[in-house]
């Protein structure tokens, strides 16, 4: 039987990612067991999300709007940026993404172990190339928001860099799979493999002020319950730096079926029901499709030493 994760034990796990929920570490998770499932995963051990922190990852996803008839020099160009960016030391993911509903916009999802790193970035030489290579094509004035980690923990940000090389037959240490089986014992990841059927969506939610500790609560809960789906490859939770009461969730699912799947789940509806009164605004969701990476391994969560 798989083991998922109860929401009163995300709630004692969840005073890592929160220090007002720090009267819960200690506790011991409990764990449910639902009959009919798969065999439970390879999953962090409390010392592996213990090591190192997301205290000082920079996330930041960056707003493309490009004028039309240049989304093809803008994908080269993104792309070539993109795969020197897995390669810099602190990098932990490099998302090139594009808009399902239209296809002149894009988004950039830059994820950095540490502050230095993404300032450092930002003077490499691929970074200054995609910078001049498509300054012209900009319909608007590009805009992006900066975010913290509040889920996976440090310990599961496998890198799009270290998934290629494995591929590369480089065997990266602790690249273990955070992934369930399906019914045939393949990863979720191996279904997306012959095609690209990766379904990518920002959830971007405003919460009443005083209510972000119980909207995260709930969020983990969900998170840990959801990376447990056969059909999924990530599902982020991360935070506003500067609105707090403002979050991000990225949820990839190996194929469509996945998000249909998880909205029918126990987990998924105990969130809703959980989170609805805390809704400052209705939630608001953005679709993509994967530019890079587009291996599905290099979205599969991992586990890392970083």
């Amino acid at each position: 039987a798989c083991i998922e994760y109860s929401m009163a034990s995300s709630r004692m796990m969840s005073a890592r990612a929160s220090p007002s929920l720090g009267r819960l570490r200690g506790a011991k998770p409990a764990l449910v067991s639902r009959p009919g499932r798969v065999a439970p995963p390879v999953r962090a051990s409390a010392a592996q999300r213990g090591r190192g922190s997301t205290d000082d990852y920079v996330v930041t996803l960056v707003n493309i709007s490009v004028s039309p008839g240049n989304e093809e020099g803008f994908v080269a160009h993104s792309v070539d940026n993109a795969t020197n960016s897995v390669e810099e030391p602190d990098n932990r993911r490099f998302d090139v993404l594009q808009d399902l509903d239209d296809p002149s916009k894009f988004a950039l999802l830059e994820v950095y172990s540490t502050s230095e790193g993404n300032d450092a970035h930002r003077d490499l030489p691929h970074s200054k190339a995609w910078r001049e290579g498509v300054k012209d094509w900009m319909a608007e004035k590009r805009t992006w928001s900066v975010y913290k980690p509040v889920y996976p923990w440090a310990g599961l940000w496998g890198t799009a860099a270290a998934s290629r090389r494995a591929k590369d037959g480089v065997q990266q240490p602790a690249q273990a799979a955070f992934l369930t089986l399906d019914k045939d014992g393949d990863t979720a990841g191996a279904k997306a493999a012959a095609e690209d059927t990766k379904q990518i969506t920002h959830v971007h939610v405003t919460c009443k002020p005083g209510t972000e500790d119980e909207f995260i609560e709930a969020c983990l809960a969900n998170a840990a319950s959801s990376v447990l789906e056969p059909d999924n490859l990530r599902f982020d939770v991360l935070r506003h730096r500067d609105e707090p009461n403002k979050f991000m969730l990225v949820e990839v699912y190996a194929t469509s079926e996945g998000p249909v799947a998880h909205k029918a789940t126990p987990h998924y509806n105990e969130w809703r029901t959980t989170v609805e009164p805390f809704m400052q605004e209705p939630r608001r969701a953005r679709k993509f499709r994967a530019v890079f990476p587009t291996d599905p391994g290099a979205w599969k969560m991992t586990l890392n030493d970083n």
